[in-house]
């Protein structure tokens, strides 16, 4: 299983979804959160309870999964990226270029 996390983590929607899936894991609400002392305690909540913890790893490893391939690993595609894929982008490029010619 290789996955390309140095790419996800240079996505700002991964971090989106990873903390607001173990937050919803946690069972944390706003109002749990009005102090340090306050998210402190439920991180120890959270690892202090098995359920709990076992809930959150399942969840980030939906989040790490890629659903466009078999198993938790990622292509030799996605292997070989240094950076998110802006696809916008490659279009835009691939058009001016066509237009070049």
């Amino acid at each position: 299983m290789k996955m390309n996390l140095l790419v996800r983590i240079k996505n700002p929607y991964f971090w989106i979804t990873l903390i607001s899936v173990i937050l919803t894991a946690m069972g944390v609400s706003p109002e749990m959160l009005t102090s340090w002392g306050a998210v402190l305690n439920a991180v120890k909540e959270l690892f202090s309870n098995p359920f709990l913890l076992g809930c959150s790893i399942i969840a980030v490893i939906g989040v790490l999964n890629d659903p466009t391939t078999a198993g938790l690993g990622d292509t030799t595609r996605v292997m070989g990226y240094s950076k998110p894929r802006n696809e916008k982008k490659e279009i835009a490029v691939e058009a001016t270029e066509d237009l070049s010619k």
